[in-house]
């Protein structure tokens, strides 16, 4: 096949992504004509709206491949259909050969043709003994001729659609079947006729037509209908089809012609000439329609044929897949450029401060998880991409609360929004499950890696050439079989002479053929019977095929032959059998043996995954515009096992994979806390698995106010600062959290401190709701639990002085015999009062530029320390309520002690 240069492939890649480039400024002017059609730019100044979009394009050119990279996955889409697209539409993208593929497929359909032909003619020429050794002749031939077409048939597919086509054995039998009819029927109909009659004679053929209408049929399905269970694309195209099929019928157009008209001719030049024509029609009429001189476009039915109607109708179908990748591409370059436009607009604006909520357009905040709309930009993100960038592998560990964003952010670099615009690597993500086996979780692994490597070189390579099947000789056996088989010819050709004399017509062919064929079946009975065993078939080679730099070709070869052999369990089976005996009795004997490959062990499954690897990492190693770090493995969910014991045997049994230090391999793995603690502790007494299974451990932190309003802002442009702080500050630090309170902030009210009082009282009923459901699981006292119930349920007016007045007075006295968890219960309790009585009374109606200025600052009363209260509270309730106490410190508030445990 003829293909453009991986240099040509890659300019062209380059030119694709500069075009990009320059429709993302084109999208960064839409997003800024729909920012100011809103409401909030109506009494703004033209001046000022070209002073803020010259700004913010200023700061959008210079994140431009940032912004590129985000959009990674949709550039890969968009590549592989342009490149398709150019294929179809190129001419010296078609395959090499196809004139010379047809001229074999016509040659394997010759067979079928030829042999029935060959068979009659022989029979004319001879007769007695040299008719039963032609007769053999012709039969042992018949499964070689069968093989010979069976072998063009795939190498003509091979050059065709770059693979070898299935069921290539039945393709001599659909011209076979016509054949065989037409010449009875030409030979035979003047005599059934008279032996018969008329009616009968008809009635005969008209049966004996259905019957090869039928086999032909069935042998031309078996050849062309794409099963359920097969892989698209092994099957040669319909119009090779059509044009062997009109061969054929040309051909015995072309072979009865000859024999009839040429009367004068003697029968050996009759039947010379007939063989020839037909083998020159089926060798070189497909080849001529497809000259351009012969067949005109327009008449052609081949899709590879330029502008004929086949052409463009897939032409068509392929530049609507490239506008369906243009609009997915657009679709996410939309989406990151207006968020990354509302940032900026944010960041140029610099509201004022107000304490009014703006009337804005919540469609924004309708989507509960980031997904594809999450930025990449905020401290943990920033800091994950600078240890990562230029980084060539190692193990590198995530660890953070339940929604701090961990799986969000492992997503996004496995679709590549962390690498640079047009950059490559092969990723797979996979979570880990609850319960698992080392070795199948490990194969899994391998199966999933294998399965994103051939997908990235189906995008990115050449089809593949598939291997023809290999065959195996006939395995040589001794002497006695020889003589056996030479007994039995013996036997046949005295029959043959003792028989009647032979009569060189086709009506008398049933009682000559007994004997050859008496002869054959019984040679080949002591054939088999001698053969001591027959060896199947290999199922897959047993070593891995060699791959070199920058051969995507071999490298989906070896990934299919590594997916093979998880997927299937081979089973070698040898036998042998025979039978044999005379028209009274017969005898037989049979036997076989059955070789299972052993499963691999978990070693060995290790071995072969991370050969795999390097493998895939030295042939892409080769290719432009990949990733430092290749391929990638990313284990998700570790820290949702909840015993530590099970997790510390998983990293166990992944060091076998982990320890290894292959160049060009990064493996990410989200991990709890307690395996961060475990791995800063390194280098004292505290040793364990996670210390020496990581390279290090990154830390999400839960967002800080800077982050939040980076959240916030590229979502609603212009959200006051007042607004930010109090949505930060009743999130606790959880992106997930931070856009449910901004959904809610936006269901009702103006004022802040009215939007203050509605959170918090919805969060009162929440928590009262979770504290029945505590204490009525929960074998507590009843009096105390219903007092601290009741205590709770009094608080509904979400006022800050009552709040606080309820915390300074805690219902179950520290003098009372109490069990120990309902103290905690009631600390925890009292101290999430304690909390949300702080929000009001700081983001109640005297909040002034002053406070916001205060939250800002760093020390115990910035916002993000109040915010760290709610983060405290599964942890230690009593650390929490200290942190609100120092908050309330500098902020010159009521300080209340925590009731004593």
């Amino acid at each position: 096949m003829n293909e453009p240069s991986a240099s040509f492939r890659e300019a062209e890649y380059d030119r694709l992504l500069n075009r990009l480039r320059e429709r993302l400024a084109e999208l960064v002017q839409e997003a800024l004509a729909g920012e100011f059609s809103a409401k909030q730019f109506a009494e703004t100044a033209e001046s000022d709206l070209e002073r803020i979009s010259g700004e913010v394009e200023h700061r959008m050119a210079g994140n431009a491949d940032e912004a590129l990279g985000a959009t990674n996955p949709q550039i890969e889409e968009l590549w592989a259909a342009e490149k398709t697209l150019a294929a179809h539409d190129n001419p010296a993208s078609r395959p090499a050969g196809a004139r010379t593929a047809h001229a074999m497929f016509g040659l394997g359909l010759w067979f079928g043709i030829g042999y029935p032909l060959l068979w009659w003619q022989l029979q004319q020429a001879f007769s007695g003994l040299a008719w039963f050794f032609t007769v053999v002749v012709l039969l042992v031939a018949g499964p070689f001729a069968v093989w010979g077409a069976q072998r063009l048939t795939e190498r003509s597919g091979k050059k065709l659609i770059g693979r070898a086509v299935v069921n290539a054995e039945i393709w001599p039998f659909v011209s076979f079947f016509p054949t065989v009819y037409l010449l009875l029927l030409w030979r035979l109909l003047s005599s059934s006729r008279e032996a018969m009659g008329g009616f009968w004679s008809g009635a005969l053929w008209i049966a004996a037509g259905v019957v090869a209408v039928g086999a032909f049929l069935v042998a031309l399905s078996v050849a062309t209908v794409v099963l359920e269970t097969e892989e698209p694309g092994q099957r040669l195209p319909s119009t090779v089809v059509v044009r062997g099929l009109m061969a054929v019928v040309l051909a015995l157009a072309a072979a009865y012609f000859v024999l009839v008209a040429a009367t004068g001719w003697p029968p050996f030049a009759k039947y010379v000439v007939a063989d020839a024509v037909t083998l020159l029609v089926m060798i070189g009429f497909a080849p001529l329609t497809r000259s351009s001189w012969l067949i005109p476009p327009w008449l052609s039915r081949d899709e590879r044929r330029k502008n004929s109607p086949s052409w463009k109708q897939a032409k068509a179908k392929l530049r609507n897949e490239v506008t369906v990748a243009e609009e997915r591409w657009g679709d996410a370059a939309r989406t990151e450029v207006e968020q990354r436009v509302k940032t900026h607009l944010t960041n140029v604006l610099n509201p004022d401060f107000t304490t009014t909520l703006p009337a804005y357009d919540r469609h924004a905040l309708g989507q509960m998880r980031a997904g594809d709309r999450v930025r990449t930009s905020v401290a943990a993100a920033d800091r994950l991409r600078e240890l990562l960038a230029g980084i060539e592998g190692g193990v590198i560990g995530m660890a953070g609360s339940r929604g701090a964003g961990k799986s969000t952010l492992l997503e996004a670099y496995r679709a590549g929004k962390f690498l640079e615009g047009g950059y490559r690597h092969i990723a797979v993500m996979e979570s880990v499950p609850v319960r698992y086996e080392a070795r199948e979780f490990m194969l899994h692994l391998y199966s999933q890696t294998c399965a994103e490597v051939i997908k990235f070189c189906r995008q990115r390579g050449p089809d593949e050439d598939a291997a023809s099947p290999r065959r195996r000789g006939w395995d040589r056996r001794s002497w006695p079989v020889l003589a056996a088989v030479l007994a039995w010819l013996l036997v046949g050709a005295v029959g043959t002479i003792v028989s009647a004399a032979f009569q060189a017509d086709l009506r008398a062919q049933p009682t000559t053929l007994w004997w050859p064929l008496a002869c054959l079946f019984g040679a080949a009975a002591t054939l088999s019977l001698a053969a001591r065993r027959r060896p199947a078939a290999r199922l897959r080679e047993s070593s891995p095929p060699p791959v070199a730099k920058g051969d995507l070709r071999a490298l989906r070869k070896r990934a299919e032959w590594a997916r093979d052999g998880i997927r299937f369990q081979q089973k070698h089976t040898s036998g042998w059998s025979g039978k044999t005996g005379v028209p009274m009795a017969e005898a037989g004997i049979s036997g076989s043996r059955e070789a299972t490959r052993n499963p691999l062990t978990y070693p060995e499954v290790v071995h072969e995954f991370l050969r795999f690897v390097e493998a895939t990492i030295e042939c892409l190693s080769a290719l432009p515009k990949i990733a430092p770090a290749p391929v990638v493995i990313i284990i998700d969910e570790l820290d949702k096992i909840a015993d530590p014991d099970l997790a510390h045997e998983f990293i166990n049994e992944m060091k076998a994979l982990t320890a290894v230090d292959v160049s060009g391999l990064l493996c990410l793995i989200s991990v709890s806390e307690d395996a961060l603690a475990a791995f800063e502790l390194r280098g004292l007494s505290v040793r364990d698995a996670f210390d020496s299974a990581f390279d290090t451990i990154v830390r999400l932190e839960y967002l800080a106010l800077t982050d939040a309003r980076e959240v916030l802002s590229s979502r609603v442009v212009g959200l006051p600062d007042p607004f930010i702080s109090l949505c930060h500050c009743l999130a606790g630090g959880l992106p997930r959290e931070l856009i449910r309170v901004a959904r809610r902030m936006f269901a009702g009210g103006a004022e802040l401190a009215a939007i203050a009082r509605r959170l918090v009282a919805e969060d009162l009923a929440a928590k009262r709701f979770a504290l029945l459901t505590v204490v009525g699981k929960a074998e507590y006292d009843e009096v105390l639990a219903s007092a601290l119930v009741r205590h709770l349920d009094a608080q509904t007016a979400a006022e800050p002085g009552a709040l606080i007045a309820a915390v300074a007075a805690p219902p179950i006295s520290a003098g009372v015999d109490v069990a120990p968890a309902l103290l905690r219960l009631q600390t925890e309790s009292l101290g999430y009062l304690y909390y949300l009585g702080t929000v009001l009374e700081v983001f109640g109606p005297a909040f002034a530029p002053g406070d916001l200025e205060r939250g800002r600052a760093v020390g115990d009363g910035s916002f993000d320390t109040l915010a760290s209260a709610r983060q405290l509270f599964p942890v230690n309730a009593r650390l929490a309520w200290l942190t609100i106490s120092a908050f309330r410190r500098k902020w010159a508030l009521r300080v209340v002690e925590p009731p004593s445990a």
